[in-house]
C-alpha cells in the first residue's frame, strides 16, 4: 500500500482553487488505515460521492469514527439501527459492502444502505456530542496509514456533499502531515489528543453519547422540531435524570468530587498506609512530603484527601480549586483517568494555549464570581512555569486552592519552584524526593533544590518504603541479575579525565563562579552519558536477549542511556543514539520491539502501550520516559542498561516492574553494572557507586545469595 509520503500535500486546499474531494480526500482516504473526523453536520451522501476513497479505507482493512454535533436526519437514523441489527443476522458483511460499494449506481438509497453495512462491519462508528449552551461545531479530521504517518486536517468543511463537493460552499481546510515536525507539533498534535478527548467522552462543557443509544434517540427526536439547539438542551434537562445511558445517571452531579464505591470492578478500600499518610498530612496543617513507594497508591491517596477537602469546605459554603502539577503529558493524562473515578473533571492544561485558555479563564472567572465551588486543573510543569496560567491562578484566592504536585523532586528549579502557585494546601508526592534527573551524588549543590521544596511543601510526613510495599503484598518480589560490562580502553581513559576535572572543581565548589558551577554540571553530565553508553553493553545485551525464549520475551521494559554510542557501524563522525543501537540489537535477535520515548505523540504512545499489554510487540525501549509515574503494571521484565548515579531513577525503574498485574508473581530485573579497569580514586569511586546501587537492589531480592556470590567474582568488596 502506498503510503501518504509519495504524494505532495498543499498546506491549505480552497474550494475554488482545488477539488476538495479530488485533490484531497480520495488520494488521502486511499492510502488510510484508520480515519477519524469531528463535524458539526454529517451528510451520508457524503460517503457516496466519497466512494473511490471510502473503498480503498475499507480494502485496506480500515475503519471510520465519527463524531457529529447535529443529529443525524430521521432516515439516516434508521439506517444507522438498521446496520446493529443486520451485523446480528450476517455472517457476510464484508463481501455484502463490497458489492454495494462496486454497485456504485445513482440509486436513491445507495447511501443508506452504504451507511447501515458500514455500520454493520464495524467500519464506522458514530458519536453525537453536544453542549449545555451552543453546538458542537468543530471540525477536525485525522487520517492514518500503514506506516503511522499522519494527515491531520482542520478547517471550515463539514462532512457533506455541500461542503465537500466542488460547486457549492464555498471551504477551505488546512492539512498538517506528520512528517513536517514542526507545524505537526503545534497544530496536528492537539487535533489528535482533542479528537481522543472528545471521543473518550472527556470534553469539558460537552458530552459525547453513543448512536444509537436511548438519550440520543430522544434528544434527537426533540431537535428535529427544534432548530434552536441550545434551549432544546435548557428546556429539556429533565432527561438527564431519565436517560438510561450510564454515563448520565452516574454523572447527576457532574465535577463533584466523590469517593467511589469501586475502582473499576474492584470494591474501593482506602489502604491503611494511605490513610495514616492523610492524617499525618492533615495534622501538619494540610502540608507536607508523602514519601510512598511507586505503586503503593500516591496517586489515590492525594486524590482521597482533596475529595476530604472539598467535602469539608462545601460545608462552609467555600469554593475549592484543586491543581495538579506533573513533569510530562503521558503522566497528566493518567491523572485525568484516576480523578475522573472520583467524578472530578479536569481542566487540562498542557500543549497549546489554545487548547486551555479560554476555558481556565472562564472557570477561574466562575469561581472568583462565585458561580461555582470546585475546579480541578491538571497542568504539566512547563505550562505551569507560562505567564499566561500564571496571571490567570494568581487571581484566586490562596486560601482556596490545593496544589497536590506529584514527583515534587521536579519542584527544586528555581523557575519551577517559583510557578508553584501560592496554595493553602500543599501535598508532594514522590518515592524520592529530594533528587532531580540531572542531579549526581557527587555534586557540591544538593542541598538547594532540598531547601526550595521543604520551603514550599514542608517536611516529609510519611515514609511507606518499597520494603513495605512488598512485604504488604501490594507490590511483587523479584530476582535480581547482574549483568556485569567492563570500560574499553578509551572510554576509561575519558572517565578519567572527567573524572579528574570535576574532582578540581569540587575542591573550590565554596569559590566557584556562576560559569564554573555551570561547567561542573556539564562535566558530570557527560561523565553519566559516557557510562550510560558503553560500547561494551551492546555485546552483553545480544548474548543476553537470544537466550530468552520467545515466549518468554512479552511485556520487558529496555531502559537505555542518552549518550551515542560508536561501534563498528557508526563512526565518530556519525555517532549512533544508545536507543537506536538497542533496537537495532534487540531486531537482529528476533524481538518485536517499540521505542516509547518523548519524540513519539501521546497517542501513538497509547497505541504502542496497547500493543505491549496485548502482546503484539515483545518490549518498550525507552530512555526517560517511563521513569516517573506512568503505570506499566502487566511488564515482567526489566533490563536497565542505563548506569546513573542517580537513587531516584533507578528506585523509580525497579518500581515500575514491580506492580502487581493478574498471573503476575514474581519479575525478573537485569541490571547492567559498568565497571572500571584500573585502579586509581575514581575508578574506586565508580565501583563503589555500583556497589550502592546493587546493595540497594539486592536487600530486598530473592536470590540474594545467588548476587552475593556474584559480588564476590567480581571482587566489588574488596579495598
Amino acid at each position: 500500500m502506498k503510503g501518504f509520503r509519495r504524494l505532495q500535500w498543499q498546506s491549505v486546499y480552497r474550494a475554488g482553487d482545488q477539488n476538495l474531494f479530488k485533490e484531497f480526500y480520495i488520494p488521502a482516504l486511499e492510502r488510510s488505515v484508520s480515519y477519524d473526523r469531528a463535524v458539526g453536520f454529517f451528510s451520508s451522501h457524503s460517503l457516496v460521492s466519497n466512494l473511490r476513497g471510502l473503498s480503498r479505507l475499507i480494502a485496506n482493512g480500515g475503519a471510520m469514527r465519527l463524531i457529529i454535533g447535529h443529529p443525524l436526519e430521521a432516515n439516516e437514523f434508521m439506517a444507522v439501527k438498521q446496520g446493529y441489527r443486520l451485523a446480528e443476522l450476517f455472517d457476510d458483511l464484508d463481501q455484502r459492502l463490497a458489492e454495494i460499494m462496486e454497485e456504485q449506481s445513482p440509486c436513491l438509497d445507495l447511501n443508506l444502505q452504504l451507511l447501515s453495512m458500514l455500520i454493520a462491519s464495524s467500519r464506522l462508528e458514530i458519536k453525537f456530542a453536544f453542549r449545555r449552551k451552543g453546538m458542537y461545531h468543530e471540525k477536525i479530521g485525522v487520517l492514518t496509514d500503514s506506516s503511522g504517518d499522519k494527515l491531520v486536517f482542520q478547517g471550515s468543511a463539514n462532512e457533506t456533499i455541500y461542503a465537500l463537493e466542488d460547486g457549492y460552499n464555498a471551504e477551505s481546510i488546512m492539512v498538517f502531515p506528520s512528517w513536517r515536525e514542526e507545524t505537526f507539533e503545534l497544530y496536528g498534535v492537539p487535533c489528535i489528543q482533542g479528537f481522543e478527548t472528545l471521543w473518550e467522552g472527556e470534553q469539558l462543557n460537552t458530552v459525547t453519547v453513543s448512536v444509537p443509544s436511548t438519550f440520543y434517540e430522544r434528544i434527537s427526536d426533540k431537535a428535529r422540531q427544534n432548530t434552536k439547539l441550545t434551549s432544546l438542551i435548557d428546556s429539556e434537562i429533565s432527561l438527564y435524570e431519565e436517560a438510561d445511558e450510564a454515563f448520565f445517571t452516574n454523572q447527576k452531579s457532574f465535577n463533584v468530587p466523590t469517593v467511589p464505591s469501586h475502582i473499576g470492578k474492584n470494591a474501593f478500600i482506602i489502604r491503611e498506609h494511605q490513610k495514616k499518610a492523610i492524617k499525618s498530612w492533615a495534622s501538619n496543617n494540610y502540608k507536607g512530603i508523602l514519601k510512598l513507594s511507586t505503586g503503593s497508591g500516591k496517586t489515590i491517596t492525594s486524590i482521597v484527601a482533596a475529595t476530604k477537602i472539598f467535602e469539608a469546605r462545601k460545608q462552609k459554603s467555600a469554593p475549592t480549586v484543586l491543581i495538579v502539577s506533573v513533569p510530562y503529558k503521558e503522566l497528566a493524562s493518567q491523572w485525568v483517568e484516576n480523578l475522573n473515578q472520583f467524578n472530578i473533571h479536569p481542566l487540562r492544561c498542557w500543549e497549546s494555549r489554545n487548547r486551555w485558555y479560554d476555558d481556565l479563564k472562564k472557570e477561574v472567572l466562575d469561581i472568583n464570581m462565585k458561580a461555582n465551588d470546585f475546579l480541578a486543573i491538571v497542568v504539566v510543569n512547563r505550562t505551569m512555569e507560562s505567564s499566561d496560567f500564571q496571571s490567570l491562578v494568581s487571581t484566586l484566592d490562596p486560601n482556596m486552592m490545593m496544589l497536590i504536585g506529584d514527583e515534587c523532586h521536579n519542584h527544586g528549579s528555581k523557575k519551577t519552584n517559583r510557578s508553584l502557585p501560592n496554595a493553602f494546601y500543599r501535598m508532594g508526592l514522590s518515592a524520592t524526593p529530594f533528587r532531580s534527573d540531572d542531579d549526581e551524588v557527587d555534586s557540591p549543590f544538593p542541598n538547594e533544590t532540598r531547601d526550595r521544596i521543604l520551603a514550599y511543601y514542608g517536611n516529609i510526613v510519611s515514609e511507606y518504603s518499597l520494603g513495605d510495599a512488598i512485604n504488604d503484598g501490594i507490590l511483587c518480589e523479584y530476582n535480581y541479575h547482574l549483568v556485569p560490562i567492563f570500560l574499553t580502553a578509551e572510554e576509561q581513559d575519558e572517565y578519567e579525565r572527567l573524572s579528574t576535572e570535576i574532582g578540581k572543581l569540587i575542591g573550590r565548589s565554596d569559590s566557584l563562579s556562576s560559569s564554573q558551577r555551570n561547567q561542573l554540571t556539564s562535566l558530570c553530565g557527560t561523565r553519566s552519558r559516557l557510562l550510560g553508553s558503553a560500547a561494551n553493553k551492546l555485546p552483553a545485551l545480544k548474548e543476553l536477549v537470544s537466550k530468552i525464549s520467545s515466549a518468554d520475551r512479552k511485556l520487558s521494559l529496555f531502559y537505555c542511556g542518552e549518550g551515542k554510542l560508536c561501534n563498528e557501524e557508526a563512526s565518530s563522525i556519525d555517532e549512533q543514539r544508545v536507543i537506536q543501537a538497542v533496537s537495532k540489537t534487540l531486531s537482529e535477535e528476533g524481538w518485536k520491539t517499540s521505542r516509547f520515548t518523548s519524540a513519539e505523540t501521546s497517542s501513538d504512545r497509547r497505541a504502542i502501550m496497547s500493543n505491549f499489554v496485548n502482546g503484539d510487540i515483545d518490549a518498550l525501549v525507552s530512555m526517560k520516559v517511563l521513569d516517573e509515574g506512568v503505570d506499566v503494571p502487566d511488564c515482567r521484565k526489566a533490563f536497565i542498561l542505563a548506569s546513573t548515579r542517580n537513587p531516584r531513577q533507578y528506585i523509580q525503574r525497579r518500581g515500575r516492574v514491580l506492580r502487581r498485574a493478574s498471573g503476575k508473581e514474581i519479575a525478573e530485573i537485569y541490571d547492567f553494572i559498568t565497571l572500571p579497569t584500573g585502579n586509581s580514586s575514581a575508578s574506586r569511586a565508580l565501583r563503589a557507586a555500583e556497589l550502592e546501587r546493587i546493595d540497594d537492589f539486592v536487600l530486598l531480592a530473592n536470590n540474594r545469595l545467588s548476587v552475593e556470590k556474584e559480588v564476590d567474582r567480581l571482587a566489588l568488596r574488596e579495598e
